[in-house]
């Protein structure tokens, strides 16, 4: 998959943008607050609909504009195609000049973004993990995207519902309805989520003894939130064994979520567990450990993404070359060997030594600079 061109209209701080894209790698450098960023940010919005930056969408459009819009211009296996997001007093996107919806959208255009924030995967909250492997799923699997929609309005439903009840006055029957809609959907994510992370597990491995040199092994565990524990590596035959575990919690945890007026248990409140050598990496890795594990589990996005849709993703690398030392960033650099066309944003371009088929780009004051 490749870019070969970003078309921007007012987004953020520029007006006009019709950059040409000819390389595999792509370094974008200059000062804070001149532009770089908005060049990701502008890939990401169109390939998934929202901003890795902001929930507000208003911040996306140039202040002196009342719409905004970003297209990209890439090819794929099947030939060349366009994606445009436009924002005008609604939202709405369009897939080589074709309207669609959003949930058509997601895995059009492959991304893969790595951040300073995710070196917080490792020692960061459980959502950040579920959140990963939530978009690594739903990228290569349209249905599993339509279960997490699905799952996501019912959990919303149930919670409302909590919230208007208490212990002395409660619907039994109503409480079954929800319960076993929950039970149903979750059924289907669980066996997805394990199927997935169990592929990950393999690749993030291997990875992260190349970048240790053989030297420590990395496993991956799906962690089921129970009574305020997490359970690794509960597994179930079939969906109606896993409806029929879900049923049984929510009926257990029922009290207490009257109590705390939210749903305790499913697949919402679950998390990743990820071990170096057997001990957990958030309680016990050093930090080096911590960012050669997010490293790993970044660059086993790419090689799943690979796996799964047969053409590497786009991969965004947003200001974490400062952020690693010398050894992680020649990692990425020899991981990405023009096998991946990759968009990177630093401060410092000698931190991005010269390789082959790359392109550097000065960006001043919302200006371009092609060097």
């Amino acid at each position: 998959m490749r870019i070969e061109s970003i078309k921007l209209n007012n987004f953020r701080n520029y007006q006009v943008v019709d950059l040409k894209i000819k390389q595999p790698v792509n370094i974008f450098y200059g000062n804070n607050a001149q532009g770089k960023t908005n060049i990701l940010e502008s890939i990401y919005y169109a390939a998934f609909g929202f901003s890795f930056r902001t929930k507000n969408e208003e911040e996306l459009k140039n202040f002196t504009a009342q719409d905004f819009s970003a297209l990209i211009e890439f090819s794929n296996k099947y030939g060349k195609n366009t994606l445009k997001m436009l924002k005008t007093s609604k939202k709405e996107i369009f897939y080589n000049e074709n309207k669609i919806r959003a949930k058509e959208q997601y895995g059009l255009l492959n991304v893969v973004l790595f951040a300073p924030d995710d070196l917080q995967l490792i020692k960061g909250e459980p959502s950040l993990r579920r959140r990963f492997l939530n978009m690594e799923i739903a990228q290569t699997n349209s249905y599993y995207y339509n279960l997490l929609v699905k799952y996501n309005k019912i959990l919303v439903q149930r919670n409302k519902f909590l919230k208007l009840s208490s212990e002395n006055v409660i619907s039994e029957q109503e409480f079954a309805v929800w319960d076993e809609q929950l039970a149903m959907v979750a059924a289907e994510i669980l066996p997805l989520r394990q199927e997935v992370l169990h592929k990950l597990a393999v690749l993030a491995g291997s990875i992260y003894q190349e970048i240790t040199g053989q030297k420590e092994n990395l496993t991956l565990h799906y962690s089921i939130k129970i009574n305020n524990e997490f359970k690794q590596d509960i597994y179930f035959a079939t969906a109606q064994q896993w409806q029929d575990f879900y049923l049984e919690e929510l009926k257990k945890r029922r009290s207490l979520d009257l109590v705390r007026k939210y749903t305790s248990v499913g697949p919402h409140r679950d998390d990743l567990t990820i071990l170096v050598n057997d001990k957990n990496l958030k309680a016990f890795g050093s930090q080096g450990q911590q960012r050669s594990g997010a490293l790993a589990l970044k660059l086993a996005e790419l090689e799943y993404i690979k796996e799964a849709k047969g053409e590497y993703p786009i991969l965004l690398l947003d200001d974490v070359m400062s952020e690693l030392d010398q050894t992680r960033r020649q990692h990425i650099l020899h991981f990405i060997n023009d096998k991946v066309q990759t968009f990177i944003t630093v401060n410092d371009k000698e931190l991005v030594n010269y390789l082959p088929a790359s392109q550097y780009y000065q960006v001043l004051e919302g200006k371009i600079i092609e060097e």
